[in-house]
């Protein structure tokens, strides 16, 4: 099983998107959207290679989907590690230097 780390910056852009479902459809739809997003790293945790690789946005790195979110996370096989960069909404551009800057 693959350790799974959250960054600071995909932490916080976890709580924006969760807040933005709750204010458009109330707490209990947000607390079902925060449970896709701990699946999706449950299922990480046991298949971390399963998402799509992204070699354009960076070296090992992949994108699971939480709809519509995409979860940036970097697979290190040499330590067994699954590092989560960013969750971002699918409709924005999203680059190399986007995940890198936080913004």
């Amino acid at each position: 099983m693959a350790r799974v780390i959250v960054s600071d910056v995909a932490d916080a852009d976890t709580a924006e998107a969760v807040a933005n479902i709750a204010g458009q459809a109330g707490p209990s739809a947000a607390r079902r959207f925060s449970a896709r997003f701990e699946r999706l790293y449950d299922r990480l945790a046991d298949f971390p290679a399963s998402c799509q690789a992204r070699p354009s946005l960076g070296k090992d790195i992949r994108v699971g989907v939480v709809f519509p979110y995409l979860v940036i996370y970097r697979f290190t096989k040499s330590d067994n590690t699954v590092g989560i960069v960013r969750v971002l909404h699918g409709k924005r551009n999203i680059s190399r230097e986007l995940l890198l800057s936080g913004s």
